[in-house]
């Protein structure tokens, strides 16, 4: 593996003298295609030569890695950079590798590989494709964190000259000395001292994560440029498509950098200085106009329809939670995790039905569909006075809340058998319900309230 690795870095070290040489090569062919004066060949010759000749030399694969590794240090290997908060800070950048196995939220340590990024010195930006260079999923960097750089081994004149080498590269792996700076975006958290009255504070300075950016900024232009065109054609054409339609709506641009991309990162200069942002808006829904008399019950398509991925997200809980997990530290989980919100989208979505003043009464209607009882909740200003003594009552708010029980039970089935919902799981969703239902009814305005 370091003999293939070996290779790559001789061969990055060749283009970057075929690079130096390039402009002296054109300007000697140019005059070795125009001109026939074996004089001006000549000394076109002697000119390319007195030129070349030092590049040669800094380019031999011993003096260029030894001039590398003492520009290393003017430069970071990181995950997240400082640079992206603001161009001009001068707090440390950092490289992190952890991992994590599971999590529900994609960060950073989500990322089974990493992208690398480099800040510093531009003009040593060269140093840092060195380090990343990868064969066969090794890197300078990877053999760097374990202790050696035997990739390097053939290139050295000797064990001396290999040990400066790992000095000085490993100084690109972070810095040595951690420090935030005054044009970082800083958080002081307080601290409660031992003795309960004193407060110190731990200082908090978050930083951009260029990895992730430039995985979502890969993915995007994946899904623009790929095979999407073709989907996207045949969409608008209504022909079928093998290929699943993938798309970002209300994107954002972010760009770092100004005309010089590269003095925020190198990763930052690949992207052109372009990060994009996706769209954390919460969602619109779009309002009911118009009372449900087509609907036999509150929890018809419209509410389904809100509360889908939080009845998705309470799904997969009960799929995945063990036998040894059900006690009353999990339940309490589960209520205010999973049932809690779900009922309290389902008490946002009676309350703007209730509020339909325009429309009072609608459910005298010889048209509509809905239950005595969920009209009875809903129709809170219709001015029928038997209607308005029946509400009075609220022995419909038991039928409710076992309406409730019967609906997400039945949301909740499990296509997989993994779980399986019962008369006690019901029972208990209707009583949650009820006690929460109640709540929501002392705050019910009521008929003749503005």
């Amino acid at each position: 593996m370091d003999n293939t690795l070996s290779q790559a870095i001789a061969d990055y070290i060749q283009q970057r003298k075929e690079a130096k040489l390039e402009p002296l090569q054109k300007a000697l062919n140019k005059i070795l295609e125009k001109s026939e004066d074996p004089v001006e060949i000549a000394e076109a010759k002697a000119v390319y030569a007195e030129e070349s000749a030092p590049i040669e030399v800094s380019f031999t694969a011993s003096v260029w890695l030894s001039d590398a590794a003492k520009r290393a240090k003017q430069i970071s290997l990181a995950t997240h950079a400082a640079k992206f908060t603001h161009s001009d800070a001068k707090a440390s950048s950092m490289l992190v590798s952890d991992q994590l196995s599971e999590s529900n939220y994609l960060v950073t340590a989500s990322l089974n590989k990493k992208a690398i990024d480099a800040v510093g010195n531009a003009a040593a930006l060269d140093v840092a494709r060195l380090l990343k260079l990868e064969c066969d999923g090794e890197s300078l960097i990877t053999q760097l964190q374990q202790g050696h750089i035997n990739a390097l081994r053939p290139f050295a004149n000797d064990e001396q000259q290999l040990q400066e080498w790992k000095e000085g590269f490993a100084q690109a792996l972070g810095d040595t000395k951690l420090s935030s700076h005054t044009l970082s975006k800083q958080l002081y958290f307080p601290l409660i001292g031992e003795d309960k009255t004193s407060v110190d504070y731990h200082l908090l300075c978050p930083l951009f994560s260029s990895a992730l950016a430039h995985e979502l900024y890969h993915e995007v232009r994946r899904i623009r440029y790929g095979d999407s065109k073709e989907i996207r054609d045949a969409h608008k054409t209504d022909k079928y498509h093998e290929k699943l339609d993938e798309r970002f709506f209300n994107l954002a641009v972010q760009n770092f950098g100004g005309s010089k991309p590269q003095n925020i990162s190198q990763l930052n200069n690949e992207r052109h200085g372009q990060t994009f942002l996706l769209n954390c808006a919460p969602p619109q829904w779009k309002h009911i106009t118009s009372p449900p008399i087509n609907s036999t019950s509150v929890f018809g398509r419209e509410l389904s329809f809100k509360s889908a991925a939080l009845i998705r997200d309470f799904r997969l809980f009960l799929e995945n939670l063990r036998e040894d997990e059900r006690n009353m530290h999990v339940r309490r989980q589960r209520d205010n995790a999973y049932l809690l919100p779900i009922i309290d989208t389902v008490l946002n979505h009676a309350a703007v039905i209730q509020m339909m003043k325009d429309h009072a009464g609608w459910s005298n209607s010889d048209e509509c569909k809905m239950k005595p009882n969920h009209a009875l909740w809903l129709d809170v200003y219709n001015t029928d006075e038997t209607f308005q003594k029946h509400r009075k009552k609220g022995d419909w708010l038991v039928l409710i809340a076992t309406d409730f029980a019967s609906w997400l039970t039945h949301k909740l089935k499990s296509n997989k058998e993994k779980y399986i919902l019962g008369d006690i799981e019901h029972a208990y969703f209707s009583k949650l319900f009820l006690h929460q239902l109640k709540h929501f009814e002392r705050s019910t305005p009521t008929l003749g309230e503005l």
